[in-house]
């Protein structure tokens, strides 16, 4: 019963969560729609210049600089434009940058790395069948100097005829520190539940070394070992504490200049009991729809070696669901 009251609590605090965000977002956009967007010139060597664009030739942009008057800028030495690229840009500011004035803002703040998706998906059936289920899934990543921050968030509700809802849900967050080139020392912490594998309540502290083989507009390929410490409380009232040595990857491809295709796995051996096996799996295709939304179709694959009594080793899960990337 206590069970049951803190997944009701826990929905209830997250649908106003979400509603707050909602009308906070809403409220952002409707004030940025309706006020004029001060124009900002990003150099290469990190000045960055408030003012407007008065003409831009083949070699150089001309800038009305708020406290400095017309100047006359090598684009060469130019890096952003309102946190767009100068490379591309028509002489006049087009509208099309100041739409994208938030993210930039977000960009000045994280850094020029910032990036993310947000994924939702679920599925209402009735009849014979009564069963609602949905989900969301967020990742955000940013790039500070030799700093990389990585986190995510995964929330999974289903409920069925008899009222009842298992609910899955994963908050993380990791720190790579990139000590030579494409090598990185990675720190990460997360927690979370699963009513699918009788999880009442986890934690995870990890500390890896890993290597980003490759990070661009086409793809990007990572891979990290190192330990990683797992503590889970079951439904049932048991407890699993254990140190474990992990592996895990992260692949991603963009095939034939549009449709995406992602893959990533963790593997997970217990140090001091080797059959104490866990891998986790995931492979995805993102098709594209309009401009950053796309629609995506993920199969995720899961295997316990050693689960609670009552649970099945293997989970598998197909989601269809829409993603949107920046």
């Amino acid at each position: 019963m206590a069970r049951q009251e803190f997944c009701h609590s826990f929905i209830k605090e997250l649908k106003i969560m979400f509603h707050i965000k909602l009308n906070l977002a809403c409220s952002l956009i409707i004030t940025l729609s309706a006020t004029s967007v001060a124009d900002e010139i990003i150099l290469m060597n990190g000045d960055i210049l408030q003012g407007s664009q008065a003409e831009k030739t083949d070699s150089h942009i001309i800038w009305n600089a708020d406290n400095f008057g017309n100047l006359s800028i090598s684009l060469d030495q130019v890096r952003t434009v309102n946190g767009v690229s100068i490379s591309n840009t028509p002489i006049e500011i087009s509208q099309s940058i100041r739409e994208e004035a938030p993210l930039a803002s977000a960009r000045r703040f994280f850094g020029e790395s910032f990036s993310g998706s947000t994924a939702a998906f679920g599925n209402m059936s009735s009849g014979n069948d009564e069963r609602n289920e949905w989900g969301l899934d967020s990742e955000i990543s940013w790039l500070k100097e030799d700093l990389r921050h990585r986190s995510a968030l995964g929330y999974e509700n289903k409920s069925t005829d008899d009222n009842q809802s298992a609910v899955e849900y994963r908050l993380s967050h990791s720190v790579d520190w990139f000590f030579k080139d494409t090598w990185f020392w990675s720190n990460q912490g997360s927690f979370g539940a699963n009513d699918n594998r009788a999880i009442d309540k986890f934690y995870t502290l990890g500390s890896n070394i890993g290597n980003q083989f490759w990070d661009d507009d086409e793809g990007s390929l990572l891979a990290e070992t190192g330990i990683v410490w797992i503590s889970e409380a079951f439904i049932d009232g048991t407890k699993d504490d254990r140190v474990t040595m992990s592996w895990s990857s992260d692949y991603r491809k963009l095939l034939f200049k549009q449709v995406g295709l992602s893959h990533s796995h963790q593997l997970l051996v217990a140090i001091e009991d080797p059959d104490n096996t866990q891998l986790s799996a995931d492979i995805g295709f993102d098709f594209p729809l309009i401009n950053n939304l796309f629609t995506k179709i993920s199969l995720e694959w899961t295997y316990d070696n050693q689960p609670v009594e009552g649970v099945e080793k293997i989970d598998r899960k197909l989601n269809l669901g829409v993603n949107y990337s920046w």
